[in-house]
């Protein structure tokens, strides 16, 4: 006897590469989940958190939230847990929609979200098997933000140790929830967004949510069949013994510190007193984020294997070079160059070590041609935009233009010159009688 339990999670709807959005290959990379999970048939989905990569996110992720939602809980029941990138009236108003504008009650209810920390508020909910045999009981913790746990410390010191100590009891609140009337067939899940101490972060993820001050000690988690995790985008187990626990992973590549990360959702297997049976599905819909470094020949013998995808060029080059933006496209014709960083080793020592430097630094406009084509702007368009540069420095300057008339005036008055004395002729000048004859 097993239950079936689908796990997704950091979905980070809304989040862009460089400039760019990715709404195609987030679409096709959904569908891809919910297709796996269709064949699947699991008994519960989980997704452990940061559905969305704004606290405020735009309309059409909403509707793509929404509408992969939908379909996951049509296949089973789902649960969302809030991340830390997630709001809980975002998330409520999406509850209030898959539920058909609040229509839709109790057993009815196909996708619940978890965003209520406090002991009263938790997620605690029961999902029999399809076919009867046992009961999934989940225990959902959203993520806890140290800064809502300050105020409740007198001392400002103890306040890192105290939000350990708080994710701890909180824990222990979901498991003791989880335990209570537990009967022979009950199979309990733990589902979380949180960082474990020991995890492997991609740093594509909030630096200060991965401060070793606010890891959850894996000793502490609690002892479920199966532990949900979300917050850290690399795919992984959690270290320890016997704790049959992952993070998910994002199903994107996020940014160039995981272009050796191999995407996936997670298929657990799970029953009273057996060993769960864990299967990592790879997913294949989303292009490759691929760093390339070294000199411009260097880059020329990988770019055949590039093909379709983001591309980071950092390139060491002996001058900077107005035209790498447009040799690199031609290198790259099927790929998306996202960023360009030229390398020259020259130019550290120069700035590092002025007294010793043989040429004049670069000017302002030499400054500006460089910055401008190593963002993309060449031909035409940068010789026009040197130019409105160079009309702009021939401007007068406005805080060095010449007196007006009233001001002469003022300033004839409080030197103490008569009126009469003014020669109004050099009123358009500027200048007074003193002034002229001196």
């Amino acid at each position: 006897m097993t239950g079936r339990v689908f796990h997704t999670s950091d979905w980070h709807l809304g989040r862009q590469i460089g400039r760019y959005r990715r709404d195609a290959e987030v679409d096709a990379v959904l569908e891809e989940i919910v297709q796996i999970a269709d064949d699947f048939a699991p008994d519960l989905i989980v997704h452990s958190g940061d559905l969305f990569d704004s606290s405020r996110p735009g309309l059409d992720d909403m509707r793509r939230a929404a509408q992969a939602l939908r379909r996951l809980g049509a296949i089973a029941p789902a649960v969302v847990v809030a991340g830390n990138h997630d709001t809980s009236y975002v998330l409520a108003f999406l509850e209030y929609v898959l539920n058909d504008m609040g229509t839709r009650a109790g057993d009815h209810v196909r996708v619940r979200f978890a965003a209520n920390a406090r002991r009263e508020g938790l997620l605690v909910a029961e999902y029999p098997t399809s076919n009867g045999e046992l009961t999934l009981r989940i225990g959902a913790l959203p993520y806890l933000h140290p800064n809502r746990f300050t105020y409740d410390f007198a001392d400002p010191a103890l306040t890192t140790a105290a939000y350990a100590e708080r994710v701890r009891a909180v824990q222990a609140d979901v498991y003791r929830c989880l335990a209570a009337g537990r009967g022979p067939r009950d199979v309990l899940v733990f589902a979380a967004h949180l960082f474990v101490e020991g995890a492997t972060p991609s740093y594509s993820e909030r630096r200060i949510s991965l401060a070793d001050e606010y890891a959850a000690a894996a000793a502490d988690l609690p002892d479920v069949a199966y532990g949900a995790l979300g917050h850290i985008h690399k795919p992984q187990s959690v270290g320890r013994a016997g704790f049959p626990a992952r993070y998910a992973g994002s199903p994107l590549q996020l940014d160039f510190g995981e272009t050796a990360d191999t995407k996936s959702v997670v298929l657990a297997e799970i029953g009273p007193e057996i060993q769960p049976r864990i299967e990592l599905v790879p997913l294949t819909s989303g292009r490759r984020l691929v760093r390339l470094e070294g000199t411009l020949d260097e880059i020329a013998q990988r770019a055949g294997r590039v093909g379709d995808a983001w591309v980071k060029a950092v390139v060491n080059v002996e001058a900077f070079s107005a035209f790498l933006p447009d040799t690199l496209a031609k290198m790259l014709p099927q790929a998306t160059i996202v960023d360009i960083d030229e390398r020259r080793a020259e130019a550290a020592d120069r700035v590092l070590d002025r007294e010793t430097a043989t040429k004049e630094p670069p000017s302002v406009q030499d400054l500006l041609r460089q910055y401008l084509s190593g963002r993309g702007t060449t031909g035409l368009a940068l010789d026009r935009a040197m130019a409105a540069f160079a009309h702009l420095q021939a401007e007068p300057d406005p805080d060095d233009c010449a007196p007006c008339c009233e001001e002469t005036l003022l300033t004839a008055a409080i030197a103490g010159q008569p009126h009469t004395a003014i020669d109004r002729s050099n009123l358009l000048t500027g200048t007074t009688d003193s002034e002229t004859t001196r």
